[in-house]
């Protein structure tokens, strides 16, 4: 081989070794029905996080938020059919999620209260909301 296709090749392989590895996540299952979000764990510790989502409901097309920053129990205001999450920082999304269908969000949590909803109209005040807590290290 010639040094310059030695050398992509380590290099490939060098940033393969740093792409995110989910294989130690934590999986969180997130069930997605048109009243809830169901958490599988309502604490768990910091780091790398995959919510392994379904959507369980026969007839809507849901999402999932995580947003970091609320404050347990705490209810949003609602306006104009959504969530007022002003003063949330989104930490990530998956969108689109058709009826009957499973997805997953891969994510890193610090530790902290996060906020796991759809906010698509009228979802949120229906009660499609759960807060999830991240432990220390």
């Amino acid at each position: 081989m010639t040094r310059k296709v030695i050398a992509t090749l380590v290099g490939a392989l060098s940033l393969a070794a740093c792409a995110p590895d989910s294989s130690n996540a934590a999986p969180v299952a997130v069930e997605l029905a048109n009243d809830r979000v169901t958490l599988g764990s309502a604490e768990i510790a910091a780091g790398r996080v995959v919510f392994e989502i379904e959507n369980e409901s026969a007839d809507l097309v849901h999402e999932v938020e995580v947003f970091a920053g609320g404050t347990e129990g705490a209810v949003l205001s609602v306006s104009n059919s959504v969530a007022d999450t002003a003063g949330l920082d989104l930490v990530d999304e998956v969108e689109d999620i058709v009826p009957g269908s499973s997805t997953s969000l891969t994510v890193d949590l610090e530790p902290g209260t996060y906020l796991v909803m759809c906010n698509l109209p009228d979802h949120y005040g229906n009660g499609m909301w759960a807060y999830l807590t991240v432990t220390g290290d």
